[in-house]
């Protein structure tokens, strides 16, 4: 074998090939064993020990040229991965005396059984799930729609499955393919790409988000049979790691999710249906609140609906404010949504004496609810016993973090360690701001240290004592002194001055701090504990219809954790403001496909999450097999493993073909002397 260089016509870079010499009859000849394309690069001094190397492994020989070079064993591993791939060089069994075909038909060789190896292997599970539901979801035609070529389409799925399996980056998607059965199942150049093609890809894609988004749902809403009336909308956030300075939406901001206030963050809001599938999302700057998001995405979904078709929005208390209200009706929406804590101090009444329902009574949790008509709108009262030791849970941990940030600051007090009045008292407001959900009961009260003295008009005393009491005076009121000092001068003085110091009438008056609950007003909120408020304009719907409806919201919350956990949103390590928009947009799709699959699996009474299938099946694999003949040839089998009963269950519910998966083979006989 050795490897060579044609020149074509149509592309001004050489072809490099790998051939091989055979024998017809009595000449000798050569045959192109594969062709390496013009990416594929070695240097010139290690040609012919690479093609010998390579020919050393198809035909399982002695290493008689062995390399200490990595590098040429890794460029022959390659070229032999892709020769088992492709499956170069059929069995012909009437020219070889050592095959036959038996009764069935089948190609019957006589191998060495010790010298039988395997190798190549690469991950098949994941990778079949995951490119069946592209096909599933229309992936190949939507982008084929928007002028994506094969190659693009190829590389855009390799960049979402490796999104969907192993969350890689772009710069880590090429070691990935190496471990992974993509050459099998989809481009057969795949692990030959390098990070740019995902780099490019991103920016395809973002390029034609829209368009993309669009024909995703719709296709998925034919695929699922999905409803077009019920819609969920939350937003969260995402950090980064980095300066991130070239990135206009990303901003520092005090509510970060992730308590990373030190990162940059941008705001993604997604719009999802009632089986939580992703109708719409959009990127924002960081420092956009929830309520005022709503307004962007409202303009949009106007235009998708008819006039009889008349959708519901559910909402958290992050998104409800009368503006969005008045925005949801202007726009022909009807909405659910919780209302926010002011909304709830006016049915206190209502919480305590009205005749509450039971809508759930399990083990972990019993709901009662209230519906109430007022101002044609319906508000639904619930009461939550898991709601409630939750909230009572973290009121007690709020309550000890005042505690004890109340009793260092009265230490630092009556210790002498701070003095002045006035930066005490904008601790204390600082204390309220921090942990204002409990401070509002709280009774703080703070009075400052005093100092006076009193002389008897009838009794002479010392001029130095005199004037020593007249600057602690003054520096007592300016704050200058500190009580525990003053004490401390004042006995040194006592000493100095025995017999005119008792004729000194002194007054000191000592600060006073003290920070405890109000019992009364803390059994106001207490009572609030585990109640929440549902507002909504269906007049129509039952209390039961509505609590049932505004529980979808735990759509959102899954979303939220899968794109952030399975999927690794964040962090974000991108810099530029369209890679950042890139990386998010990958992720959402690859949250089309993990819905899609996880959705199949719940259709079939299977509650596995894709972490858990995803780990189940990566036992599933491709393999080489090299079998050594005893006429001297080599029979090289490229194929599937078999599926273990486990993998055949998921992939009957998951639909997915795995019976007609390709395999090649080849034999590669004895080398021409």
């Amino acid at each position: 074998m050795f490897f060579r260089e044609k020149k074509s016509r149509k592309s001004k870079n050489a072809t490099l090939q790998l051939v091989e010499n055979y024998r017809d009859d009595d000449k000798v000849k050569q045959r192109i064993v594969i062709s390496l394309g013009v990416g594929f690069k070695i240097a010139s001094n290690q040609r012919q020990l690479v093609a010998a190397t390579i020919e050393q492994k198809l035909s399982q020989q002695t290493e008689l040229f062995d390399s200490n070079d990595p590098t040429v064993k890794q460029l022959a591993e390659r070229v032999v991965k892709m020769i088992q791939t492709k499956g170069y060089w059929p069995i012909d069994p009437k020219n070889n005396h050592n095959q036959r075909e038996n009764q069935a038909g089948e190609h019957v060789a006589e191998v060495y059984i010790d010298k039988v190896e395997h190798g190549n292997s690469r991950i098949l599970g994941p990778l079949l799930i995951g490119h069946t539901f592209w096909k599933r979801l229309g992936f190949n035609e939507i982008l084929a729609q928007c002028g994506f070529n094969g190659v693009e389409t190829n590389i855009a799925q390799l960049s979402v499955l490796s999104r969907l399996i192993d969350q890689n980056s772009e710069h880590a998607i090429p070691s990935w393919l190496k471990t992974v059965a993509a050459e099998e199942l989809i481009d057969a150049w795949a692990e030959n790409y390098s990070e740019n093609r995902f780099y490019n890809i991103s920016d395809l894609l973002l390029k034609n988000k829209d368009f993309i988004e669009q024909h995703l749902y719709e296709r998925e809403k034919s695929l699922f049979n999905l409803t077009n009336t019920i819609f969920l909308y939350d937003l969260t956030n995402t950090y980064f790691e980095g300066l991130c300075n070239s990135n206009p939406k990303a901003k520092f901001c005090n509510n970060q999710k992730e308590k990373r206030t030190d990162c940059r963050q941008i705001v993604i809001a997604l719009f999802l249906d009632s089986d939580g599938f992703i109708r719409r999302y959009r990127i924002f700057d960081g420092k956009m609140s929830d309520a005022k998001s709503l307004r962007h995405i409202l303009k949009e979904l106007k235009y998708d609906f008819p006039a009889d078709a008349i959708p519901t929005i559910i909402m958290d208390r992050g998104v409800v404010s009368d503006e969005n209200i008045e925005l949801i009706k202007s726009a022909g929406f009807h909405y659910i949504a919780t209302s926010r804590p002011n909304e709830e101090q006016d049915f206190v009444e209502d919480f305590k004496t009205a005749d509450f329902k039971t809508i759930k009574n399990s083990q972990d949790n019993q709901v009662e609810i209230y519906l109430k008509k007022q101002n044609d709108a319906s508000y639904l009262l619930c009461k939550s016993e898991l709601k409630q030791a939750k909230e009572q849970s973290m009121r007690n941990q709020r309550e000890q973090r005042l505690d004890s940030d109340l009793e260092n600051l009265g230490k630092s007090i009556t210790t002498g360690k701070r003095i002045d009045p006035l930066a005490i008292e904008r601790s204390i407001g600082r204390l309220k701001e921090k942990h204002s959900a409990v401070a509002k009961y709280y009774c703080i009260e703070f009075k400052p240290f005093s100092f006076k003295y009193q002389l008897c008009e009838a009794e002479a005393l010392p001029k130095r004592l005199l004037k020593s009491l007249e600057k602690l005076q003054h520096k007592a009121e300016q704050y200058k002194i500190s009580h525990v000092t003053l004490q401390s001068k004042l006995e040194a003085l006592s000493q100095k001055y025995r017999d005119e110091y008792h004729k000194i009438i002194i007054d000191i008056q000592q600060p006073y701090f003290s920070g405890k609950p109000i019992d009364e007003k803390r059994a106001e909120s207490e009572d609030l504990d585990g109640n929440y408020l549902i507002k909504t304009d269906r007049t129509d719907l039952a209390d039961a219809e509505i609590w049932k409806l505004y529980t979808m919201l735990t759509l959102v919350e899954n979303a939220f954790r899968n794109l952030k956990t399975d999927l690794k949103l964040r962090p974000n390590f991108h810099q530029k403001e369209h890679r950042v928009d890139g990386h998010v947009f990958i992720t959402i799709l690859a949250y089309h496909l993990l819905h899609s699959i996880e959705h199949t699996l719940r259709e079939n009474d299977c509650t596995s999450s894709w972490a858990t299938v995803k780990r189940v099946v990566s036992s599933h694999v491709y393999t080489s097999i090299t079998l050594p003949t005893t006429s001297g040839s080599v029979i090289h089998l490229r194929k599937p493993g078999t599926p273990e009963l486990i993998h055949e269950d998921i992939y009957k519910k998951l639909k997915v073909n795995w019976e007609q998966l390709p395999s090649t083979k080849f034999e590669m006989k004895e080398k021409v002397r």
